[in-house]
């Protein structure tokens, strides 16, 4: 395969597309933060599921006059961001994708669309089954003691699970790449197919230590991930 046109991507001309895109994007963004801040507590209840699935009739709090608000500015911003990001992709790949040749452009297509595709499922396997099982988790170190949330902190929680999540579901597609380019090949796994599952094991013992149900969970979700990768790779080539 040829080596990415990089050069012509800094050319004048696809500089200033670029930036014509970027400010079509910052108004979409300012226009969407605005929406979602004053629409936000209609749906803050639906963020909140979670939370009082576990502990009913326990209110979240806050410290200060001005938490609640600055609470709502943040999660708006970091909502509208996460909504409007694949649109700026979108458009900025129509900007510079002149400049690549036909199979690069075939090879980034596909990565791009196989990136949201498996971000949006990571935003729904996060909320859905990560939270709860974390939250599970972390009440269950806190059940002798009383329970008095921020609401700043539970709300950040969930979106930070859900950023991970997001991330996990990213690394078929890298492994996708390595098998794609033969850095892991069929055979290398059907030799060293325990010493695979091994690694993921012990990747879910790091990140749910507590919870052995949870850890085998996990192992097969990154065991799938990486079965899932082979095929990924088929589409790439």
């Amino acid at each position: 395969m040829s080596k990415l046109n990089i050069p012509k991507i800094f050319a004048v001309d696809v500089l200033g597309r670029i930036r014509k895109e970027i400010i079509i994007y910052s108004f979409l963004f300012l226009f969407l933060w605005f929406f979602i801040f004053f629409t936000l507590p209609y749906v803050f209840p639906y963020l909140m599921l979670p939370y009082f699935k576990f502990l009913k009739g326990e209110p979240l709090v806050f410290t200060s006059l001005e938490e609640a608000l600055f609470v709502l500015l943040r999660a708006s911003f970091y909502m509208a961001l996460i909504i409007t990001f694949p649109f700026l992709l979108i458009r900025l790949w129509k900007a510079v994708s002149s400049e690549f040749y036909e199979p690069e452009k075939k090879l980034l297509k596909k990565i791009f669309t196989l990136s949201i595709f498996l971000g949006i499922l990571g935003i729904i396997v996060g909320y859905f089954l990560f939270v709860p099982i974390l939250l599970k988790i972390f009440l269950y170190f806190g059940k002798n003691f009383e329970a008095n949330l921020k609401i700043n902190y539970f709300l950040f929680f969930i979106l930070r699970v859900i950023l991970f999540s997001v991330i996990i579901f990213q690394m078929p597609l890298f492994l996708a790449l390595l098998i794609k380019e033969e850095f892991i090949t069929e055979e290398v796994y059907k030799k060293r197919r325990f010493y695979f599952l091994g690694f993921f094991y012990a990747m879910s013992v790091l990140l749910v230590p507590t919870d052995f149900f949870s850890q085998i969970l996990l192992t097969l979700f990154f065991f799938l991930f990486f079965k899932l990768a082979f095929f990924l790779a088929k589409i790439l080539k």
